[in-house]
């Protein structure tokens, strides 16, 4: 059995399709294999590709789309909602989470970002 060779930019638009332009990452229960389900390839295969081909990982990735979405959020806020609204309405399942992920990446707790 012959296997046709895996697309892997063709791979990553659709993953950067799926999490980013449509919004996927916003789900606080999405995994690797909902994506590797709707891009249409083995979660092995999309291990391989996010890796090789974007340099990180999927929860890395997925994680980096919610700070950058949270981080609009939070200078767009002006008060008007919670951290707690705020790090579920970006995709995290906790605002622990939300506020650990946040520092890491950006040196500051969200309630400090202007």
């Amino acid at each position: 059995m012959r296997y046709k060779p895996v697309d892997k930019a063709e791979i990553v638009r659709k993953v950067k399709v799926c999490i980013k332009t449509q919004r996927h990452f916003r789900d606080t229960s999405l995994t690797l294999a909902d994506v590797a389900k709707m891009v249409g390839v083995a979660r092995s295969t999309l291990i391989k590709v996010i890796g090789e081909e974007m340099n990180t990982t999927f929860a890395e990735y997925l994680n980096n789309c919610r700070l950058q979405y949270a981080r609009r959020l939070l200078k767009q806020n002006k008060g008007n909602f919670s951290m707690e609204h705020i790090a579920l309405v970006a995709g995290f399942a906790t605002v622990r989470t939300f506020n650990k992920k946040y520092k890491e990446e950006y040196g500051e707790l969200p309630r400090e970002t202007k």
